[in-house]
């Protein structure tokens, strides 16, 4: 079995670099409803069946780049993020994305979605994926989610190239390893 993961295109928006917690949140709401900047990866040859992500920029991304059956699920959404404070003082942007994923691992209540309920759907998607038992299957979907499938597939026997932010737009291969 191979899986292809893939971060939706770049987004067309503009972030400040220090923000406020209200500029913060208004600025991750945007970026869930804004635009993409298409790059030239068509994969259909690839792939047997699409799995996508239900926010806009990765199913303009899919059926960019893919044009066989897509489907869109929740399960596979980004990382919510929000403000872990509502300061109204202005901070780098860079200091409020790791001190709300620091929220997010402590499963903070401010935060929308802890991480336990974040795990808990993407396993429940690849145990479908897994189950379909389908040769080709390409994903499509976002940084933090595809961070935590990498980790899935590597436990569940698949090899493949290491990343620790995807880049947008670029297809990351993993084979499962028969023994």
């Amino acid at each position: 079995m191979r899986i292809g993961l893939v971060r939706h295109f770049k987004v067309n928006l503009n972030k400040g670099t220090f923000m406020t917690a209200e500029q913060y949140n208004k600025y991750s709401e945007d970026y869930d409803t804004a635009d993409v900047i298409p790059n030239e990866i068509v994969i259909d040859a690839l792939w047997d069946k699409c799995y996508c992500s239900s926010l806009p920029r990765a199913v303009k991304t899919a059926r960019k780049i893919y044009h066989g059956d897509i489907v869109i699920t929740d399960k596979l959404r980004e990382i919510p993020s929000v403000a872990a404070f509502g300061l109204s003082f202005h901070l780098p942007y860079s200091l409020w994305a790791i001190v709300n994923r620091i929220a997010w691992l402590r499963n903070h209540k401010t935060h929308p979605e802890g991480r336990k309920v974040t795990l808990k759907r993407i396993h429940e998607i690849m145990e479908t994926i897994f189950l379909q038992n389908e040769e080709n299957v390409l994903i499509v979907s976002h940084a933090g989610t595809m961070y935590e499938i990498q980790k899935i597939l590597r436990k569940n026997g698949f090899r493949g190239k290491k990343f620790l932010k995807a880049k947008n737009g670029k297809l990351y291969i993993f084979e499962k390893v028969e023994k």
